[in-house]
């Protein structure tokens, strides 16, 4: 197939209303040329790391989109499989300023989720009221776990951070 044939069925199938996030997500990842190599590397460290996946698309799919069941996307951090980072290094502060953009990989928002080993998400926002003001602390937290019981999602949790393995 030329390249301009599959990027057209690549924006088809992307841009089609009828076209679920699974087989959105599952076009891309088993044939965009960039997928397909990071999904090589990210193999072949998982191997030399001993690692076991936690996750599956299943999962992560389904996260993803419940997500949108909460009074706000729950802050998160990412650690890639690629990324040489310690444990320690990857923080994410006690009531974060920010939303987490749950929103799929190609309109830029979460990564392809082989290549993710974890996150933390912390699911407490600070809205910011003013400079002589503390900010307001917006708090899901029994929310947000509550959504990962009842979607299994697998987790670990210390201090108000829940830890969601892609690979452990």
């Amino acid at each position: 197939m030329e390249n301009t044939e599959k990027q057209k069925l690549y924006f088809d199938i992307l841009g089609d209303p009828n076209s679920t996030e699974r087989e959105k997500y599952k076009y891309y990842i088993q044939n965009d040329d960039y997928a397909l190599i990071l999904k090589d590397k990210v193999k072949k460290i998982v191997t030399e790391k001993g690692l076991s996946s936690i996750m599956n698309d299943t999962k992560w799919l389904k996260l993803q989109s419940s997500i949108k069941k909460l009074p706000f996307p729950p802050p998160y951090i990412e650690k890639l499989i690629l990324e040489n980072k310690a444990f320690e290094d990857v923080q994410i502060n006690d009531a974060p300023e920010w939303f987490g953009d749950w929103s799929p990989f190609y309109q830029e928002g979460m990564c392809l989720f082989f290549a993710i080993e974890y996150m933390k998400v912390r699911p407490r926002y600070a809205e910011h009221a003013g400079n002589l003001v503390a900010p307001k602390i917006h708090d899901e937290t029994e929310e947000f776990e509550q959504l990962l019981k009842e979607l299994h999602i697998p987790y670990e949790e210390d201090n108000g951070t829940f830890m969601i393995y892609g690979y452990k």
